[in-house]
């Protein structure tokens, strides 16, 4: 069985629990201590070297790492439901937004929040900056204002039909929106889109 190392109330592991849930894998889990650390203590990194979560672990020993890989791992495991599209050009075309995305929207609200308001509790685990935090919430903005504008008329990032993006964008966004950086309410599209997922049965859930 395939085991599934996360973390409590934190957006990346959420991003898989939602993957999992929907394409309705059985894993193993294993809950590693986030807040204490424990992901980068000794014993972790001889998991995941990264020192990151989520990952999940095969039955021969080999570690995934990466939402957006294990997403697209798990797809080949179980193709139904699809998460990454029904055929090359489809999937091509969720790969190509899942990168945009994280170029433009997720990793700036990252780096801005790690560099302010997070930034005492990531001091000790990377180098931190506190003068990106107000320019990387601004690259945020901009990124949310160019997708806002490019989900006219469609339902979901990749158009009608829910992907792995959506599993992966709604609870970063979600939780950037409320420690960090609100979305504006002038962005419509992105707005009801959230709306949207806060709706949906496995997404949109208030626990894991």
């Amino acid at each position: 069985m395939i085991k599934f190392y996360t973390a409590e109330r934190a957006p990346n592991p959420r991003a898989l629990h939602n993957i999992i849930a929907i394409k309705n894998i059985e894993v193993e889990t294993v809950t590693i201590d986030l807040t204490g650390g424990e992901n980068r203590s000794a014993e972790f990194t001889k998991t995941n070297p990264a020192g990151q979560l989520p990952c999940i672990e095969l039955e021969d020993g080999q570690v995934i790492a990466e939402v957006a890989a294990i997403a697209e791992y798990l797809e080949e495991l179980k193709p139904d439901p699809v998460l990454v599209g029904n055929n090359a050009a489809e999937r091509a075309h969720t790969r190509m937004l899942m990168r945009q995305v994280d170029y433009l929207v997720l990793a700036p609200a990252m780096y801005g929040f790690r560099n302010s308001e997070g930034a005492d509790f990531f001091r000790e685990r990377m180098r931190i900056d506190e003068t990106i935090g107000a320019p990387m919430k601004r690259n945020t903005e901009d990124g949310m204002r160019w997708l806002d504008g490019r989900m006219a008329g469609q339902d979901f990032i990749c158009g009608d039909a829910l992907r792995y993006v959506d599993c992966i964008f709604y609870p970063l966004v979600s939780f950037i929106a409320k420690v960090s950086l609100p979305i504006d309410p002038e962005l419509k599209n992105l707005n009801t889109y959230m709306q949207r997922l806060s709706e949906h049965e496995i997404i949109g859930a208030k626990s894991l």
